[in-house]
Protein backbone atom coordinates (compact mmCIF):
# COMPACT_ATOMS: atom_id res chain seq x y z
CA UNK A 1 0.00 0.00 0.00
CA UNK A 2 1.49 3.22 -1.12
CA UNK A 3 1.47 6.77 -0.02
CA UNK A 4 -2.43 8.61 -0.10
CA UNK A 5 -2.42 11.31 -3.03
CA UNK A 6 -2.51 13.68 0.09
CA UNK A 7 0.03 13.20 2.32
CA UNK A 8 2.31 13.37 -1.13
CA UNK A 9 0.63 17.04 -1.86
CA UNK A 10 1.24 17.77 2.01
CA UNK A 11 5.38 16.37 1.03
CA UNK A 12 5.02 18.77 -2.24
CA UNK A 13 4.00 21.81 -0.86
CA UNK A 14 6.82 21.69 2.17
CA UNK A 15 9.70 21.19 -0.08
CA UNK A 16 8.50 23.68 -2.21
CA UNK A 17 7.77 25.83 0.37
CA UNK A 18 11.90 25.14 1.70
CA UNK A 19 13.21 25.43 -2.00
CA UNK A 20 11.62 29.09 -2.08
CA UNK A 21 12.90 29.45 1.60
CA UNK A 22 16.35 28.72 0.20
CA UNK A 23 16.13 30.40 -2.97
CA UNK A 24 14.91 33.95 -1.22
CA UNK A 25 18.28 33.36 1.63
CA UNK A 26 20.63 32.86 -1.11
CA UNK A 27 19.75 36.03 -2.87
CA UNK A 28 19.86 37.92 0.27
CA UNK A 29 23.29 36.16 0.63
CA UNK A 30 24.76 37.16 -2.51
CA UNK A 31 23.62 40.56 -2.53
CA UNK A 32 25.86 42.96 -0.98
CA UNK A 33 24.01 45.00 2.31
CA UNK A 34 23.65 48.17 2.45
CA UNK A 35 24.68 49.75 5.48
CA UNK A 36 22.17 50.43 7.92
CA UNK A 37 21.10 54.20 8.52
CA UNK A 38 23.11 55.76 11.21
CA UNK A 39 21.37 57.19 13.77
CA UNK A 40 22.16 60.21 16.00
CA UNK A 41 23.71 59.75 19.24
CA UNK A 42 22.61 60.91 22.24
CA UNK A 43 24.73 62.99 24.43
CA UNK A 44 25.99 60.91 27.53
CA UNK A 45 25.64 62.90 30.83
CA UNK A 46 28.87 63.40 32.81
CA UNK A 47 26.77 61.15 35.25
CA UNK A 48 26.59 57.66 33.59
CA UNK A 49 29.82 56.24 32.73
CA UNK A 50 30.00 53.45 30.35
CA UNK A 51 32.71 50.46 30.85
CA UNK A 52 33.99 51.02 33.42
CA UNK A 53 36.60 48.79 35.40
CA UNK A 54 34.24 48.13 38.39
CA UNK A 55 31.15 47.00 36.46
CA UNK A 56 33.60 44.46 34.36
CA UNK A 57 33.45 41.25 35.23
CA UNK A 58 36.57 40.48 37.98
CA UNK A 59 39.97 39.48 36.40
CA UNK A 60 38.74 41.11 32.89
CA UNK A 61 41.11 44.07 31.77
CA UNK A 62 39.50 47.34 30.52
CA UNK A 63 39.90 48.33 26.83
CA UNK A 64 39.58 45.89 23.83
CA UNK A 65 41.95 43.02 24.15
CA UNK A 66 42.69 40.10 21.99
CA UNK A 67 41.54 36.49 23.13
CA UNK A 68 44.55 34.53 24.35
CA UNK A 69 45.97 32.30 22.33
CA UNK A 70 44.01 28.33 22.30
CA UNK A 71 46.05 25.16 22.34
CA UNK A 72 46.27 23.80 19.19
CA UNK A 73 43.74 20.99 18.38
CA UNK A 74 44.57 17.44 18.00
CA UNK A 75 42.63 17.47 14.52
CA UNK A 76 44.35 20.34 13.12
CA UNK A 77 42.74 23.27 11.19
CA UNK A 78 39.33 23.06 9.65
CA UNK A 79 39.39 22.97 6.12
CA UNK A 80 37.37 24.02 3.46
CA UNK A 81 34.83 21.50 1.65
CA UNK A 82 35.49 21.34 -2.18
CA UNK A 83 32.65 22.97 -4.66
CA UNK A 84 30.22 20.23 -5.40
Amino acid sequence: MGPSEKSFQQVRNILGKLDRNIDSLRVQRTTPAAPPPRQPSAPISPDRTIGTAERSAPGAQAGNQPAPNRAASIYGRAKPLPPA
